[in-house]
């Protein structure tokens, strides 16, 4: 992207060798001769070749690159190698070494000058160079020095500035000799982004795009900005590839390009059974699961998403979300969704939920919540084991994602946490429950979610992940507890298999990468629930620690991510072993 001329110092050193040893010779000895700055041990130290080994011309030359590298790191830019001494024995089996050092004299830095620039001052230049007058000369370290000149350049909008050594002038002197170095700087013209163009995309808006890399048309070049658009576009969770963005000067004006490949965005997730009579009487009923997600409705970064989930004759799960992003314009985000649970002959229980999301940074961002909850309990009174109540609750949310992909990260965090308070109101209560059961309660409702990952070995990420669930009320019923138990939460357990009102699980993964979105992985899952006394209909408080066990992996397919994991719970043998299927679509 920047254009920027490599400056080296270069400083050549020449070798010249005897005639080829005879095959098959070992090293007897090696002596080092001529040497004052470093110790006989410590030059043999740095070598490959050793007594014993076979000699080879190849390696003893390396050897011989690295003493000078190191003595030019001491300044000493003149040392030399006298032609390698070799003494054979008369069958050639074995040779010894003399490597003779001539040191010369140390080169220090005497002055810098800079030539041509405008930005900054002498001073200003030179107070950040590691390389100060004085010390010896390094050209690693005056390499480093000018990369960060070029980098504070580049953070002014100077994304094309140059520097170069144009003039090295040496000086003798009684102890050492000096070399004064000018350095002449090139500083182009300050780049402003007048344009963004996308390549690439057959579905999705360019404006969408544009928007997200929140940048400004005439805004003066910054790469820290320009480098945080590819991780913020991958986070859109709607493109298979994004590139970094590609800086260009066209007419005098600056650009952006940026290349992304469409991903797939639309996914569909069904299975459908049928369950026949099991009695006389008795009539066969459809189960299954119907999951559809659209990620970019029409192009434009809208999502939604709908999921209808039967269990058995009775139960059933059916919900829907959407989310429309970037209202008016600004970096906020506004959806909501409605849910439904039927718990057998029961109750039904009602969710809808309103989230205004603002985009502080990248990584950043806060929410307001709404929701309202409604629990119905069946018409039979006599097997009622939930009072009819409605709540309302609101709350506010924080949400902190350095992932470096949705699916599959190698590196970052994300962290979600939030609180929501409200009132329940209960009716229907009857008469001699009267006193035992208040009519009004307050509610407040917590959630944590943190979720890690590290990059340990080539290909391989080791995962973690933290949740807790907690809901305090005057009077919590089973309609509003939380849900353990199943592919996403405890594995080796049944979907849903526990209640309580105070959930907490982690979940630790090894995954071994099979593409870039498509892992094998081992996994052990851990969970603890309470539920809490219901003194109205003699429930006594319960609590229990699970765990659960196997492996698992996540594939990319034209479908979506596939994931499939074989578990076991806690006491469980081979055959009772749970398999966990489905796809991976996060909204």
């Amino acid at each position: 992207m920047q254009g920027r001329l490599p400056t080296q110092l270069c400083l050549l050193a020449l070798f010249v060798f005897p005639a080829p040893p005879v095959h098959g010779t070992s090293i007897r000895s090696i002596t080092i001769d001529g040497n004052s700055v470093f110790t006989s041990r410590e030059i043999l130290d740095w070598l490959s070749s050793k007594p014993s080994l076979p000699y080879s011309r190849a390696i003893i030359g390396s050897d011989i690159r690295v003493i000078t590298e190191n003595y030019r790191k001491r300044g000493y830019l003149s040392m030399n190698v006298d032609p390698l001494s070799e003494s054979f024995t008369s069958d050639s089996a074995l040779v010894d070494l003399v490597i003779n050092i001539i040191e010369n004299r140390q080169t220090v830095l005497g002055a810098i000058i800079t030539m041509g620039h405008q930005e900054f001052t002498d001073s200003e230049i030179l107070s950040e160079f590691d390389l100060q007058p004085g010390d010896p000369i390094d050209e690693a370290v005056l390499e480093q020095d000018i990369e960060a000149l070029l980098d504070r350049y580049e953070k002014l909008g100077y994304a094309f500035a140059q520097c170069r050594i144009t003039r090295m002038v040496e000086n003798v002197g009684e102890e050492n000799n000096t070399i004064d170095l000018t350095l002449t700087i090139d500083e182009g013209q300050r780049v402003t982004i007048d344009e963004i163009r996308v390549e690439g995309n057959k579905e999705t808006d360019p404006s969408v795009v544009v928007r997200e890399t929140r940048l400004s048309f005439g805004e003066i070049y910054n790469p820290i900005k320009v480098n945080a658009i590819r991780q913020r576009l991958n986070r859109l969770n709607i493109f298979a590839d994004v590139s970094e963005p590609e800086l260009y000067i066209r007419e005098k004006k600056g650009g952006l390009l940026i290349k992304v490949q469409e991903g797939n965005t639309n996914t569909f997730d069904g299975v459908i059974g049928y369950i026949p009579a099991g009695s006389t009487g008795q009539s066969g009923y459809v189960t299954g699961l119907a999951s559809v997600s659209m990620r970019n409705l029409f192009g434009t970064g809208r999502k939604f998403s709908f999921r209808w989930h039967r269990e058995d004759r009775f139960s059933q799960d059916l919900g829907f979300r959407y989310l429309e992003p970037w209202v008016f314009g600004l970096p906020a985000n506004v959806g909501g969704g409605f849910a439904q649970r039927q718990q057998d002959t029961s109750y039904v229980r009602r969710v809808f939920d309103l989230k205004t999301e603002l985009m502080l940074s990248e990584e950043l961002s806060v929410s307001l919540l709404f929701g309202s909850e409604n629990v119905i309990p069946s018409a039979d009174t006599t097997i009622n084991r939930v009072f009819r109540s409605s709540t309302i609750t609101f709350g506010a949310e924080l949400q902190y994602d350095t992932r470096d992909d949705f699916y599959s990260p190698t590196s970052g965090a994300t962290y979600r946490t939030d609180y929501q308070y409200g009132r329940k109101k209960i009716s229907g209560i009857p008469a001699s429950l009267a006193s035992q059961v208040a009519s009004r309660v307050t509610v407040q409702k917590f959630t944590l979610d943190l979720d890690f990952f590290l990059s340990t070995f080539s290909r391989q990420v080791l995962a973690f992940g933290l949740h807790g669930r907690e809901l305090q009320s005057g009077h919590v019923e089973e309609g509003e507890m939380f849900r353990l138990g199943g592919a996403r939460t405890l594995r080796g357990y049944r979907e849903n298999q526990f209640l309580g009102s105070r959930l907490a699980w982690a979940n630790t993964e090894y995954r071994f990468l099979l593409a870039r979105r498509s892992f094998l992985y081992g996994f052990i899952d851990t969970g603890y629930y309470f539920r809490p006394a219901d003194d109205a209909r003699s429930i006594p408080k319960s609590d229990a620690f699970k765990y659960g066990y196997g492996i698992g992996v996540q594939l990319e397919t034209g479908l979506g991510n596939l994931g499939v994991s074989f578990a076991l719970g806690q006491g469980d043998s081979f055959s009772n072993g749970k398999i966990h299927f489905g796809l991976i679509n996060e909204f």
